[in-house]
């Protein structure tokens, strides 16, 4: 390194001391040659003595910048898998709304149905209890009316008979019904 610097300096006073003439500029081959002596054994030495150091250093570099790779190759990995896990969810769920929209509205359909025959079971049983009760309410009106007319006949026929007859038929009848009773009472 002092090889160098001295090297540098002789070279800078000889080109100092030239600078004052204006004479014809040469190379100074010499000076360069001795300087790029210095310079190569410099590297030489340099190389010789930094080989291991740089190898490690670049080695080491090296392995880290693959283990660096490696972690960036299995996050992608690793997010790749996620998204296809997502994806896949995604697709299951999407699948799985339509096969419960498609469920719904075939139970719907079936409720819709069994309502509609439930309504129509309930409407004829309603009607046929309908039916009964008139023609219950019918017989009864029928048989108040036979019996308001008996009623009606008996009164009539009564009072006509009244009338009709005397008192001594009627004591007569009454004889004759008193004695038909006790025939078939005895």
């Amino acid at each position: 390194m002092k090889l160098l610097l001295l090297s540098t300096m002789a070279w800078a006073q000889e080109h100092a001391a030239e600078a004052g003439h204006h004479e014809a500029v040469e190379i100074p081959w010499a000076n360069i040659g001795v300087q790029a002596f210095n310079l190569f054994l410099l590297l030489a030495l340099l190389t010789y003595l930094l080989r291991k150091a740089v190898v490690s250093h670049f080695a080491q570099r090296a392995s880290e910048y693959r283990e660096l790779v490696d972690r960036a190759e299995n996050a992608k990995r690793e997010a790749e898998k996620g998204r296809d896990e997502i994806q896949q969810r995604l697709n299951k769920l999407e699948s799985s709304a339509e096969q419960g929209a498609s469920k719904a509205k075939s139970e719907g359909e079936d409720l819709r149905a069994r309502l509609l025959k439930e309504a129509k079971e309930l409407s004829q049983k309603l009607e046929a209890e309908a039916q009964r009760s008139t023609a219950v309410e019918l017989e009864k009106a029928k048989s108040e009316l036979r019996k308001e007319l008996l009623e009606k006949s008996l009164a009539a026929s009564s009072e006509h008979l009244r009338k009709s007859l005397g008192s001594s038929d009627q004591k007569k009848l009454q004889n004759e019904f008193v004695e038909k009773i006790g025939v078939v009472g005895g």
